[in-house]
């Protein structure tokens, strides 16, 4: 995935959009942009819909600070 900053790399993915969120969440507050993928979309079938589906939700970075987010990670003992 590109994007203004670059490519975005995945460094960690989970079954429920929450968690995805907490972690783009501290990212963002060490000072890591991080995006959750794919964005929660209002659709007939409600928020949440993808992980229904079985497909995951992925936490991405820009490329450049994909080991610092992977420390922040390590910090938080979510490997």
């Amino acid at each position: 995935m590109t994007g203004p900053a670059g490519r975005w790399v995945e460094v960690a993915s989970f079954a429920r959009e929450e968690e995805a969120r907490l972690l783009a969440g501290r990212l963002g507050a060490d000072g890591i942009p991080a995006r959750v993928f794919p964005e929660a979309e209002a659709s007939y079938y409600g928020p949440g819909t993808s992980a229904l589906l079985g497909q995951p939700i992925r936490v991405l970075v820009p490329e450049h600070r994909t080991a610092e987010a992977r420390q922040v990670i390590e910090r938080l003992g979510r490997t």
